[in-house]
């Protein structure tokens, strides 16, 4: 695991042309061949892990929104689980249209949006946000000190009000701490998910941080 210091170094990762290309690659890789429905980032096992925990914690019921959705393939799992309300959205044009290839067939729906935009419409909001790299791709932005606080203000403009809301993150280039103490002001953790670990020079870490977090509580000061 990247151990962060208070920014990250840029990199093109946090650069929108760059997705921009990487999903325009996969979709013609897709269109040419349907069983390469591209990357998941971060590995399957992250993505079961997270997918897992939705299963256990959230009913099917349950509006769910992926931010940063890639090619929707963490979507397409929960559709298997039987959820029944999906929604994914990402700013890259390419990834929302792989997303919905990918997803033919299924009954989600996939918006281009840019999450950093608050969205004012309280009709728009969510009883589960997931993240699985797309706050990391925004703090590698040449602007992530800045972005990374809109990022917040866009995420509660999505996400329900309601004490049953939850929001799953999953990080590599954050520890538990780090995310925990900037989340800290607008969530308290529900629950770290276990994942594998390593040690490096005496120090113990994680190859991947997953967190469920939800609103403070009325006792913390929401």
């Amino acid at each position: 695991m990247l151990v962060a210091a208070k920014e990250l170094r840029d990199s093109e990762l946090g650069c929108k042309d760059y997705w921009e290309q990487v999903y325009e690659i996969e979709l013609e890789n897709f269109e040419s061949n349907n069983d390469d429905t591209g990357e998941v980032w971060f590995g399957e096992h992250t993505e079961r892990k997270m997918v897992d925990w939705l299963v256990d914690n959230i009913p099917t019921t349950a509006s769910v929104v992926d931010l940063g959705t890639g090619n929707g393939h963490l979507l397409a799992e929960l559709v298997e689980e039987g959820f029944t309300n999906l929604t994914g959205v990402d700013y890259s044009a390419s990834s929302v249209a792989l997303a919905r290839a990918v997803n033919e067939g299924n009954s989600v729906n996939f918006f281009c949006r840019d999450i950093l935009e608050p969205v004012a419409s309280s009709a728009e909001r969510f009883d589960v946000c997931v993240d699985k790299g797309t706050y990391d791709a925004i703090s590698l932005s040449a602007t992530s000190s800045k972005d990374r606080v809109r990022y917040k203000t866009g995420l509660l403009s999505l996400l329900s009000p309601s004490p049953s809301a939850r929001f799953l993150l999953a990080s590599v280039n954050w520890t538990v701490s780090e995310l925990r103490e900037f989340f800290t002001d607008i969530f308290e953790v529900e629950e770290v998910l276990p994942t594998k670990q390593f040690t490096f020079g005496g120090v113990t870490g994680q190859d991947v941080s997953i967190i469920a977090f939800r609103h403070l509580s009325p006792q913390t000061g929401s």
